[in-house]
């Protein structure tokens, strides 16, 4: 049996096919509903058991076909997208996502409901910028001198003179997205600066928009335009589903690896959460060099100590999300362990480099 590709979730109890779209398997392209509890799973066929490290023009032709479906999806339903490449092994780990998420996922789809993701992007002419800032006088007098000299003699003043280049460029990157954001993020319920693909891009906002919001910022891209006398390119893509901001994320974690995560921790079979991050803080502190004489290995023993904790928390979350009662406290025994899901709805952040 193929696994399951998750697409998303979406409010509806209906077995539903969506007809316009086609998924992920060629073979078996349908992409269906699976509903439980008054929501559904959007899935379909995998035609592989893993969509990590394929070769890059592999994975964008699979990753544009998650997103044309769940964009598909968007038109009919407000949607939870699920992370690029989410499997499930067979249809009882489905059932499983459903019932151990249906809490989260219902929660999360109201707080969604009526909004979509827009995407804008502020673009600058760089050969003007680069012709303005080489008028700069520090810049206009470095070039000045280096010209006197031959190449060969001036690859201090070249590096110096890229050095203030790059940084005369980010300053005004900086003063002119300090200038925009604002005025588009008061349009949004939330929004995030994602990463500049190159130095043509001013700045790069994903912003959480309800009908009301998505009607503005048409007239808002228009007054920011004449504001700047038409010197800035403003785009905007959408609506898209909100993939910066609530994304479903699942993991099929082993008993092997929640034990050996608890062991590293000194965690019993039985743990809340707060001391699940206890016996984090005391492992990180006994961990230190300033109590750990030799000092040797204090990055990767934190690297470790610090994936243990995230992966225990995650089972103390999962757990939770399906109350039973007791004191509050998650089973770490394999019983509890073998078969679960580990299961998060997630903003998906990203670092300027």
């Amino acid at each position: 049996m193929k696994p399951i590709y998750l697409y998303g979730i979406i409010p509806n109890d209906q077995k539903i096919i969506f007809d316009e779209v086609c998924g992920m398997d060629d073979d078996d392209d349908e992409v269906y509903t699976w509903p439980f509890g008054g929501i559904a799973a959007v899935v379909g066929a995998s035609p592989l058991e893993d969509y990590r490290g394929l070769k890059r023009d592999q994975a964008m032709r699979y990753l544009v076909t998650h997103q044309r479906v769940v964009e598909a999806v968007l038109a009919h339903f407000t949607v939870l997208p699920a992370k690029f490449g989410t499997l499930l092994p067979d249809l009882g780990h489905l059932e499983r996502l459903m019932i151990q998420g249906c809490a989260l996922f219902q929660r999360s789809l109201s707080n969604m409901a009526g909004l979509a993701q827009m995407e804008v992007v502020t673009l600058w002419n760089l050969q003007r910028v680069f012709q303005e800032i080489g008028q700069e006088e520090a810049i206009a007098q470095l070039k000045m001198r280096m010209a006197q000299h031959p190449a060969d003699q001036t690859l201090d003043e070249r590096v110096a003179l890229g050095r203030l280049v790059k940084e005369s460029l980010e300053r005004r990157r900086t003063a002119l997205g300090e200038r925009i954001a604002p005025v588009l993020q008061a349009l949004a319920r939330d929004s995030v600066v994602n990463p500049n693909l190159d130095d043509s891009v001013v700045i790069n906002l994903g912003l959480l928009l309800d009908d009301a919001g998505r009607t503005a910022l048409d007239r808002t891209l228009a007054q920011l335009d004449q504001a700047f006398g038409g010197q800035l390119t403003f785009r905007s893509v959408g609506p898209l589903p909100p993939y910066s901001f609530a994304t479903i994320e699942v993991q099929i974690p082993t008993f092997e690896m929640i034990d050996a995560a608890r062991q590293l921790l000194g965690c019993g079979c039985a743990v809340s959460a707060d001391e699940i991050k206890r016996a984090y803080y005391q492992a990180a502190k006994q961990a230190h060099p300033d109590l750990n004489s030799s000092g040797q290995g204090f990055e990767s023993r934190m690297a470790a100590l610090t994936q243990a904790y995230k992966l225990l928390a995650s089972v103390a979350e999962t757990q939770a999300l399906v109350p039973a009662g007791g004191d509050g406290r998650c089973s770490l025994a394999r019983d509890q362990i073998d078969g679960t899901l580990l299961i998060s709805v997630r903003r998906q952040e990203f670092n300027q480099q």
